[in-house]
């Protein structure tokens, strides 16, 4: 289990200061390494790495991933794997990028709750990031973007030097007071965050334990829905199999409710068992959940710093 691939596919789920729409020049949200020249009528998102017009569900969602995370995506990149992602796209194609080594551009649709949307994705290889670019565009909104409106933005991805990490993290939507000692590895599209134990960024086999932090990109659940809410995206994490719960508990304190779920599941890979835990903070609007995932033998040294960890998040 890869922690890139697995935070990756959180991040596309996910999938969410005002900037002129006339700028020329690049805009970087949050500092970013990846940016582009926004198309008319979309601004920064506050939810998310990239710009959106919430009132016609558009979005272009800027996602950094390490440089060696490429290889992995490009092997999918492609209408066979986008497919699995529920994707229908068309070969991909060479697609000019300010800054990158290789990049490609896949036009295709998905449709998400009944509603089709036109998607383009751009994947980038660059010496110090790897980088996705994907804009999603719903049919049939009056005044909504043109394809030549897209691609004319999509020409004007340019990779930097991204920040540092502890920038990143800073920018996040969301904060930790107590890391309880876990590695800080990646911010993922500005409003994911991942961290580990152990000396690998890449891990491979849980061999490492995985913390996901991950904001919301949507307005939250209502109170009396909080819990199956918590109960279906627990039963819901991608890259692993036979997700079972064992424990569900909600409780009040510091301004929030909070739905604590932990279980058990298998490795997608490997099919090692493994301990789940996730704990979601429910604000009036907003929330923001942890989900730890470890091998199962490991479930007792890591469960209660993971709690502590998770207990000590706050909102923006």
């Amino acid at each position: 289990m890869r922690i890139v691939t697995l935070a990756l596919s959180f991040a596309l789920y996910l999938l969410a200061g005002v900037q002129s729409s006339f700028a020329q020049e690049p805009v970087f949200p949050g500092g970013s390494g990846v940016g582009l020249v926004p198309p008319p009528g979309l601004t920064l998102s506050s939810s998310f790495s990239g710009f959106e017009d919430a009132a016609k569900g558009t979005s272009i969602v800027l996602t950094e991933l390490p440089v060696d995370a490429y290889a992995a995506l490009a092997a999918k990149f492609n209408p066979e794997g986008l497919r699995e992602t529920g994707i229908e796209a068309g070969p991909p194609e060479d697609w000019p990028v300010e800054g990158a080594v290789v990049s490609k551009l896949i036009r295709g649709s998905q449709v998400a709750a009944g509603i089709k949307y036109r998607k383009w994705v751009v994947l980038v290889g660059a010496k110090s990031t790897t980088a996705m670019v994907t804009v999603q565009i719903p049919d049939g909104v009056p005044g909504g973007l043109s394809d030549a409106d897209v691609e004319t933005a999509l020409r004007t991805i340019a990779i930097r030097t991204p920040p540092s990490l502890d920038e990143q993290i800073a920018a996040l939507p969301f904060k930790l007071s107590d890391t309880a000692g876990f590695r800080p590895v990646r911010v993922i599209a500005g409003a994911t965050y991942l961290l580990t134990e152990g000396p690998n960024d890449v891990a491979t086999n849980s061999t490492q334990p995985m913390i996901i932090i991950a904001s919301n990109l949507n307005t939250a659940p209502q109170a009396s829905a909080r819990m199956d809410f918590a109960k279906q995206a627990f039963a819901s994490l991608t890259g692993i199999k036979d997700v079972q719960s064992d424990n569900e508990t909600s409780s009040e304190a510091d301004g929030a409710e909070w739905v604590e779920i932990d279980g058990s599941a298998k490795d997608s890979a490997g099919g090692d068992p493994l301990y789940v835990a996730q704990i979601a903070r429910f604000e009036t609007s907003r929330y923001v959940r942890a989900i730890l995932i470890v091998r199962d033998s490991e479930k007792d040294r890591f469960s209660d710093r993971f709690r502590k960890l998770a207990k000590s998040m706050t909102i923006n």
